[in-house]
């Protein structure tokens, strides 16, 4: 009788990492495609410019589980675009994948003008600090 029930439980524990095991892979590659993803989505907002259309393609080398889609639509309103991101991988018979959307607003010539770089303005003088040898009187 005991052994039965020690073999049971033993079962049960083995099942039990095994079920650990496979939910941890399953975070990693999440946590992957999501790091993918909102790279992604960084460099459409970094590039600025918003293009109608759709792209993908598949990472490389360590990484070629993993493909990638972009798509991004022109709303109603003028100037701003609904930006999807798509990382999809498999993992075993299981297609997975994570999904982003944003809305984006267009740079306009005016926020390209409004956030130029300008010189600090400062009176001469000003920048560094006094010590006692250059203090004037």
């Amino acid at each position: 009788m005991a052994v039965s029930i020690f073999s049971i439980a033993i079962v049960a524990i083995i099942e039990g990492i095994a079920l650990s095991a496979r939910t941890q892979l399953l975070i990693e590659n999440q946590s992957r495609a999501l790091m993918y993803a909102q790279n992604i989505m960084a460099e459409i907002e970094y590039v600025g410019e918003a293009r109608v259309g759709s792209d993908s393609g598949q990472y490389t080398g360590d990484d070629s589980m993993y493909a990638w889609a972009t798509e991004i639509i022109e709303t109603d309103l003028e100037g701003l675009y609904e930006v999807r991101v798509m990382v999809s991988w498999n993992e075993g018979v299981t297609e997975r994948d994570v999904q982003l959307v944003t809305y984006y607003r267009a740079k306009t010539t005016a926020d390209a003008l409004a956030t130029e770089t300008t010189p600090e303005a400062t009176a001469p003088g000003t920048r560094g600090s006094a010590t006692a040898g250059n203090v004037a009187p």
